[in-house]
């Protein structure tokens, strides 16, 4: 094999490593240019800081009462209910995973990077999401982790809090 071959080999190989806080099958998530259309959610989402996991109070009544568009896909009913298309103080990345490619009950894994949180290096947030009848999806369960800088507190995902 020649030298230009190997490289060109190494790079494919390595293209789908990048930084161990991204879920290899991960994709850059980009908020929409368009604006959603519908009512927005005004609310906020509850996190219990224990267990991590998420509530959102009057969520699914908006879309049951309102039938916003953005409800009508899985990453726009998740971008709504964590606020994704709001700006951010700086160059957050925002990555996204998909589970459930039938689009009836997605899990959706939203890793958002590069927060300019001198503790925290990345937040994640899990979230399964029920497609009804009328076609929109409604929340049904999350949880949010974190992990920590180096030295900053523990290494993998977890509602641990970071020092």
């Amino acid at each position: 094999m020649n030298i230009k071959r190997a490289v060109v080999l190494l790079a494919v190989l390595l293209a789908g490593c990048g930084d161990p806080i991204e879920q290899s099958d991960a994709t850059r998530w980009t908020p929409p240019t368009v604006a959603p259309s519908g009512p927005l959610w005004s609310e906020k989402i509850d996190v219990n800081r224990e267990t991590g996991a998420l509530a959102a109070p009057g969520f699914n009544a908006l879309i049951d009462t309102s039938a916003p568009g953005w409800a009508q896909s899985p990453d726009g009913a998740v971008a709504e209910l964590l606020d994704l298309t709001r700006g951010f103080d700086g160059p957050v990345d925002i990555y996204l995973l998909q589970e459930g490619v039938d689009g009836k009950d997605p899990v959706l894994t939203v890793t958002l990077t590069k927060l300019g949180d001198d503790s925290i290096m990345a937040i994640r947030y899990r979230i399964a999401l029920r497609r009804s009848d009328d076609g929109r999806f409604r929340f049904v369960e999350g949880k949010r982790t974190q992990r920590c800088h180096t030295g900053r507190g523990h290494q993998d995902f977890s509602t641990e809090r970071c020092s």
